[in-house]
């Protein structure tokens, strides 16, 4: 279940404490992507959904000339928050410590069945955190330390990943940002958690924490393939089946609020814009957001389709006038 944490939520992987620290490649990660992307037009408006990895390898080039295209003549740029608004870190840091803690004298050690905890801090002692820190964690906090810090051990960076370069980039190029959630908002979608459910979520990870790896670097195959379906299959499906509650929150309801608010923006208004959101967002059945747009009416089709994985020096942002301070901004992100 670990791995589901980079396409369910970005919060934690922009300014969880696990994720601020220096990684180094994974030697097999491999060097380019192709991710899926989605166009919505109606008769006056187009809209460009890209399903992101919010957390990458520094080295990974992922953009290609439609992409960049795409945002070039984008009049807005939607993101899921805006994780590097003034305070952030300071706001999010007091929610986690306020609300990510047991009661005092509460341990997870306690909580769990024995084989549990004592997995619990065999996972920890791996991933070289210590476990009298997670200990009093309550079971969400703690399943995401784990889960960011599993990433990162592969040569993953927060500060790569897609969300971040492009929030970057817009800032520079004076594009209207706009943001779907807050941050206290996508806290509470692990805050809120029944306790019963968050405490399951957490041993479905310790029980399953073998194949962890595995399960992430074929989500990681599967979005830079742009393989929608095994997105789907592989996250949506599990967490459906293992976790429905937390699928509920993290994708189903999500998902339609966002569909609801990019409706109402391409029926009030015309041009483009350009939507970047977690993979697991824009594949699957009906609940997925390009689903839910075309059930409202507007045309919805794969975009980029025919284009090839994109050349080793596609990373860099489109070549305009902005270069200069655009490439220094990324560089002092």
């Amino acid at each position: 279940m670990a791995a589901m944490a980079v396409f369910a939520i970005s919060l934690s992987l922009y300014i969880h404490p696990a994720a601020a620290q220096t990684v180094e490649a994974n030697e097999q990660t491999l060097s380019r992507a192709a991710p899926a992307m989605w166009r919505v037009t109606d008769a006056d408006s187009e809209f460009i959904l890209l399903g992101t990895f919010h957390i990458l390898p520094p080295e990974l080039q992922w953009r290609g000339a439609a992409l960049n295209d795409a945002f070039r003549r984008a009049d807005m740029v939607y993101f899921e928050i805006e994780a590097d608004a003034p305070g952030a870190q300071a706001t999010t840091v007091r929610i986690m410590m306020t609300q990510g803690f047991n009661p005092p004298g509460t341990l997870l050690s306690d909580m769990l069945e024995p084989g549990d905890a004592r997995k619990l801090q065999e996972i920890a002692k791996s991933l070289k955190l210590n476990f009298a820190a997670i200990n009093p964690m309550r079971p969400w906090q703690a399943f995401l330390t784990l889960s960011v810090q599993l990433i990162v051990q592969q040569g993953f960076d927060p500060g790569s990943g897609v969300d971040s370069v492009l929030l970057a980039e817009a800032r520079t190029l004076g594009k209207e940002l706009r943001f779907f959630e807050t941050l206290g908002q996508q806290l509470e979608l692990f805050t809120g958690l029944e306790p019963k459910v968050e405490k399951a979520l957490l041993v479905l990870t310790i029980n399953d924490w073998d194949q962890e790896v595995a399960a992430f670097e074929r989500l990681f195959t599967a979005w830079r393939t742009g393989d929608a379906d095994f997105i789907d299959e592989e996250m949506n499906t599990s967490m459906h089946q293992k976790v429905p509650v937390v699928f509920q929150r993290l994708i189903v309801e999500r998902n339609k609020a966002w569909a609801v608010e990019i409706a109402a923006v391409m029926k009030e208004g015309s041009g483009n814009g350009f939507v970047a959101v977690g993979a697991g967002h824009l594949v699957g059945g009906n609940y997925s957001v390009p689903a839910l747009l075309a059930a409202e009416g507007f045309e919805v089709s794969r975009y980029g389709l025919d284009e090839a994985s994109p050349a080793a020096n596609d990373n860099a942002a489109p070549d305009d006038e902005d270069i200069g301070a655009l490439l220094k901004a990324m560089e002092d992100g």
